[in-house]
């Protein structure tokens, strides 16, 4: 009786039910102030009023310009990428651009879009 009783005991802790986290990575649309952009050869981050992040890959084929003014809104398609990051008790939200440059961030979101970026 006792090995029953040792076998449901398992099963009744396993019964607990969990809440699941559904974590996407669709793009979606987000508009944000831009008030600081650090660059380097491959990628252009641009730090929105917020903290947010934007990561925006600059194409390898074009030297057209995108001309961001600072202080002002603008739109983007973006992928989430601390919502698919796991995040642990331990993880600092920092971006690491360079040796010497390191952004701390609340959301870090990445452009669907290549494209250069140069301030007005």
């Amino acid at each position: 009786m006792k090995d029953i009783l040792f076998l449901f005991f398992p099963a009744i802790l396993c019964s607990c039910q969990t809440t699941n986290i559904k974590i996407s990575s669709e793009p979606i649309d987000i508009t944000r102030k831009i008030i600081s952009i650090k660059q380097d050869k491959m990628v252009s981050i641009l730090i929105a009023d917020n903290m947010d992040i934007i990561e925006i890959f600059k194409p390898t084929n074009s030297n057209t310009c995108t001309k961001i003014e600072l202080g002002k809104k603008y739109s983007f398609k973006v992928t989430s990428v601390s919502g698919l990051i796991q995040q642990g008790g331990d993880s600092p939200k920092i971006y690491v651009l360079s040796d010497s440059t390191i952004i701390k961030y609340n959301n870090y979101y990445t452009a669907e879009e290549d494209q250069n970026i140069c301030i007005k």
